[in-house]
């Protein structure tokens, strides 16, 4: 329920970035073509209005738009193309033109757009449309291609506070703000990454990361800003020091979303370790008690204990006993579905929870597991060969009851019922009530009252 919950508000959240790229790239728009500036340069460029328009109407309306959308997909690649080739203008001498041929500015300026394609821009359009193309296919990938576009959108943002300037040069407010926002509504939509996952968990360690993420970025770069407020050096040291503040920026960012993975790992360990039985893998009560939550579709439990086990482990040792909980734990697993949950419930007896509608369809479940316990080779001690088997109680969860404990009551006496009769077989707790009222067989008097193992 909560993660649907945080899927909407995730959804929500998308729907409100892509529509805040959509306006501000509207007002960049607006703002060319009644008020161009002077200089051409702090203008919204056309192709980056387009390309990141493609990623407004992408988050506004789904990310399943990307995947059925040919046309889409498309103007994706063509934009990514151009991106490419506009970087290859910008660092390779005699370059063919494309993007930035005269013809080509003439003609957006005739029609009233100015605007100069930054090298900053460029990149950030060129990654992003290849990580849009490849999120589909490959998360990761996607997940890299962003990484990138972050460097490109932190460069324009370090352009901005070391010049100390006004949006001179080759950015556009709109073209840094846009990017900020597609950057933004990516890193949401790729949250379930393992590098992301910290950055957004409602943890202790997720708070840890949050403010770790925070000091790596604030640090380094308002102490060049504070430098360059003070010492006014020439471009090429200017330049040399943009990029040397923005890369110890970008290593502690790393740094810190590589200890924010590792603390994830380490707390997810420590939380499977205290819900899981560390013999058999699986659940403990405490475990149980989480899984359930507070899930009320109908249920039923199936409590079963393997017979004899005590001989097994007098005869070959605790370390045989062990070996073979841990094999009956997986031969259950491999015959229950993926949502049932198996839980050691003590020594050699588990429980396993499951959705069903009635008690006959837990009869049928339990009677698979007996019959899959029962095929495996028999336990040789000494020159005996002792069969492996398990004897089976089950029950239903009641209409108005509360939890599970009731039913477990329930199954645990028709367990004992099952071991009286002969061990190795289901009896469930619907048909003990039904049964007749003839005293049952009595049990050996050298075995415990409860429970005959």
């Amino acid at each position: 329920m909560w993660i649907s919950g945080l899927t909407m508000r995730k959804s929500g959240a998308m729907r409100v970035l892509g529509l805040a790229i959509l306006l501000v790239i509207g007002f960049g728009l607006i703002q060319n073509l009644l008020s161009p500036p002077d200089d051409s340069a702090a203008a919204l460029h056309p192709l980056p209005a387009i390309g990141f328009a493609l990623f407004g109407l992408v988050f506004l309306t789904g990310p399943q738009t990307l995947s059925r959308n040919a046309p889409i997909r498309m103007i994706a690649a063509i934009i990514a193309v151009l991106a490419v080739e506009r970087l290859l203008e910008a660092s390779v001498p005699g370059w063919v033109q494309i993007v930035g041929h005269p013809r080509i500015e003439a003609s957006i300026e005739d029609m009233g757009l100015r605007g100069i394609l930054s090298v900053e821009i460029s990149f950030a359009l060129a990654v992003l449309n290849l990580g849009l193309l490849a999120e589909p296919y490959q998360r990761q990938t996607a997940l890299l291609f962003l990484a990138a576009a972050w460097v490109a959108t932190t460069m324009g943002i370090l352009k901005l506070a070391f010049n100390l300037t006004l949006w001179r040069g080759e950015m556009s407010p709109y073209a840094l703000a846009t990017m900020v926002l597609v950057c933004s509504a990516q890193t949401l939509k790729l949250r379930d990454q393992p590098f992301l996952r910290p950055l957004f968990a409602q943890t202790s360690y997720g708070t840890y990361t949050r403010a770790l993420v925070t000091g790596a970025l604030v640090v380094p770069w308002m102490s060049g800003f504070l430098y360059f407020l003070n010492v006014r050096p020439d471009p090429a040291t200017h330049l040399a020091l943009e990029l040397a503040f923005g890369f110890i920026g970008w290593i502690m960012l790393a740094l810190v979303l590589s200890i924010g993975h590792l603390m994830e790992k380490s707390s997810l360990a420590l939380e499977h370790a205290a819900r899981h039985d560390p013999l058999t893998g699986a659940l403990n009560r405490r475990g149980l008690s989480a899984a359930l939550g507070t899930r009320n579709e109908a249920r039923g439990v199936v409590l079963f204990d393997l017979d004899h086990f005590k001989a097994v482990n007098d005869a070959l040792g605790h370390d045989a006993g062990d070996r073979l909980l841990r094999d009956i734990a997986e031969t259950v697993t491999r015959n229950v579905r993926n949502g049932d949950l198996l839980v050691r419930w003590g020594g050699e007896e588990f429980l396993v929870v499951m959705t069903s509608s009635a008690e006959v369809l837990l009869v049928q479940t339990a009677e698979r597991l007996r019959q899959a316990i029962a095929a495996r080779d028999p336990m040789r001690i000494g020159a005996t060969a002792r069969p492996v088997t398990a004897s089976f109680g089950v029950s239903m969860v009641h209409p108005g009851e509360v939890g599970i404990a009731a039913a477990i009551r329930r199954a645990d006496e028709a367990l004992y019922a099952a071991k009286i009769r002969g061990r190795n077989r289901v009896v469930s707790a619907a048909a003990l009530c039904q049964a007749d009222t003839a005293p049952l067989p009595t049990a050996d008097p050298t075995e415990p009252t409860r429970l005959v193992s």
